[in-house]
């Protein structure tokens, strides 16, 4: 079965060859000295063309950014489980899925639970919009703003909000925290426990383990479980205490950080969380402008959480594996959530990309030359995005394969 991911990069493969085809008489001779993997300003007499090919070179950038990372956070679970590190990406991640797999089985009896606190990626609207009014003149973001589709509109807001506040650095929390809680936790835990740790200690059990390997007294490490006092480490549920990254709650009032949902005044530097954004202008800016706000989306770091229970073969590898897993999985869920942001964002500007061949005869030998170059990159890249999110998804299938 296709995901859609792989499907976006049939048909753009198919659209550059298709259009590679139509341009090559005129493409002749002529030959695009642009660099598609450093950042550039464009200058091919079309400034609809500039965006589309600029917007290339930032697609290409990002795809071996997340190639980087995904080959990095495999090789990194391999060196620590014993298994062969590769320079190959898919190769890399089928080894860290595999000695994965190899954990587990040696622990076949154990139950492994891998929590996830997941990434949230944001689009920046108020950037997108500028981007569109400096493409098309006709584009008046008051009378047709940029909208949030499949997400919530996010932002500073001066009034009251409705909706979840979010709150960075290290502040006092008494809520959802994505980061390091210091203090107790209502869920599950990893990290140092000062009181009772109900779980896993990876260190010295005080009051010694139990024929599982578990730990119901003090832990001198680290406790993955419940802890039955204050914690210094990640947490699944609400914080109450100090938490160093972003503390999230519910509110209907007044926000001192970034309000996600409903502001009753309008929200300043609007931001799209969790969708993808809509703007109406131009085809082909709002296609470039659309593809490039999601190429730049930030996203928070996702958080890993593993746990074990039953008869333990061999602690001291489950330990291993849920320390990499902690430490590297996040890097893999956060490239295919990019990724996912990237191959939606980017749907329309295939489309354009295309139909830019034609467009781009009548500015030239080197403007065709540069749109033929721009779907090739185009291609190499998507396929890149590709390979990366079908290797994330390997070790996480692995990591979550024994999961009950």
């Amino acid at each position: 079965m296709q995901t859609a991911v792989s499907k976006y990069v049939l048909s753009l493969i198919a659209l550059g060859a298709a259009t590679l085809t139509l341009t090559g008489c005129e493409a002749t001779g002529s030959n695009c000295d642009l660099d598609f993997e450093t950042n550039f300003n464009a200058n091919l007499g079309n400034v609809a063309i500039n965006n589309l090919v600029e917007t290339t070179a930032e697609l290409n950038i990002t795809a071996i950014e997340i190639d980087t990372n995904v080959r990095a956070a495999c090789n990194a679970i391999n060196t620590d489980m014993g298994a062969a590190t590769s320079t190959n990406t898919e190769t890399a991640c089928n080894n860290a899925s595999a000695a994965i797999d190899d954990a587990l089985m040696v622990n076949a009896s154990a139950t492994v639970t891998v929590e996830v606190i997941p990434a949230i990626c944001t689009v920046d609207a108020k950037a997108a919009a500028e981007c569109a009014a400096q493409c098309d003149a006709n584009f008046d973001a008051s009378a047709t703003p940029v909208t949030c589709d499949g997400g919530m509109l996010s932002g500073s807001c001066s009034g009251s909000c409705s909706g979840s506040c979010t709150v960075e650095g290290t502040v006092s929390c008494q809520a959802s925290c994505s980061g390091s809680c210091s203090g107790s936790c209502s869920a599950t835990v990893e990290g140092s426990c000062t009181g009772t740790c109900n779980g896993v200690c990876d260190g010295t059990c005080m009051g010694g383990t139990d024929t599982e390997g578990k730990c119901s007294s003090a832990c001198n490490g680290t406790c993955r479980g419940t802890c039955m006092g204050t914690i210094e480490g990640s947490c699944t549920g609400s914080c109450m205490g100090t938490c160093t990254g972003s503390c999230r709650s519910d509110v209907m009032a007044s926000c001192s950080g970034t309000c996600t949902g409903s502001c009753d005044v309008e929200f300043t530097e609007p931001s799209c969380e969790g969708g993808d954004v809509n703007i109406q202008a131009d085809a082909d800016c709002s296609a470039s402008c659309e593809a490039e706000a999601s190429i730049e989306a930030s996203c928070t770091e996702p958080q890993v959480i593993v746990t074990y229970s039953g008869t333990i073969s061999d602690v001291e590898q489950l330990n291993t594996l849920a320390a990499t897993l902690h430490a590297n999985l996040p890097t893999l869920l956060a490239a295919a959530e990019k990724a996912g942001g990237i191959v939606t964002g980017t749907a329309s500007f295939v489309t354009q990309l295309g139909a830019a061949s034609k467009a781009a005869v009548t500015s030239g030998a080197q403007a065709v030359a540069c749109v033929a170059r721009a779907i090739s990159i185009q291609a190499q890249a998507s396929a890149s995005i590709s390979v990366s999110v079908e290797a994330s998804a390997s070790v996480s299938g692995s990591a979550s394969g024994g999961t009950s």
